[in-house]
């Protein structure tokens, strides 16, 4: 197997942030949105949870076994035909317009430390990054839902930043943990 690739094993499993988010997208009820998407789709959990409450769902990863991993679960669970996956860094793959009312992410929300691996290193740089590129893909009163820490960032500065950019931010949810606090960040685009 090539370094550049990843086994099964590699991929982020579930955890306490992954269950909190399917907590967080459980509480949105049977809303029935029309087009939703996850960023970072790992293990294909929280994609599936998304199919339950959506018409058509998107799932983007920058793994390919990610990727692999989703489609099965779905498959699986005959979820395919309204699902779709697709290998790639972030949201360049969409135009910029209004196409998603719900976009959710579980991303690698932990500072830069040089490790080199994508599945857990991203920090605040790349939660601002996803931040930017949903701006432009949420449709008006859209729902995105985000994963962050108190590892990650001054979490005031995350709700800061969602509001520049138009958004109305609050934390949904949080979990405490020994370390750290998760959360849950729901913002709105309103008019």
């Amino acid at each position: 197997m090539k370094s550049s690739q990843r086994s099964l094993d590699d991929l982020y499993r579930p955890s306490e942030d992954t269950f909190l988010l399917l907590d967080s997208i459980e509480s949105l009820g049977g809303r029935g949105f029309k087009r939703a998407l996850e960023i970072g789709s790992g293990t294909g959990i929280v994609t599936e949870a998304l199919c339950r409450i959506s018409r058509e769902v998107y799932a983007v990863d920058i793994s390919r076994n990610a990727v692999l991993e989703t489609w099965r679960k779905l498959k699986s669970a005959g979820l395919e035909n309204i699902s779709h996956i697709i290998e790639g860094d972030l949201l360049s793959m969409f135009r910029e317009a209004p196409l998603f009312d719900l976009i959710v992410s579980n991303p690698p929300y932990l500072p830069l430390e040089g490790l080199g691996d994508k599945t857990v290193e991203g920090g605040i740089e790349l939660i601002r990054k996803i931040i930017d590129a949903s701006t432009s893909l949420i449709t008006q009163r859209g729902i995105i839902l985000l994963v962050a820490s108190s590892l990650t960032s001054n979490l005031d500065e995350l709700i800061s930043y969602f509001n520049a950019k138009g958004l109305y931010s609050y934390i949904k949810m949080s979990r405490k943990l020994f370390f750290e606090e998760i959360v849950i960040i729901e913002a709105t685009k309103e008019d």
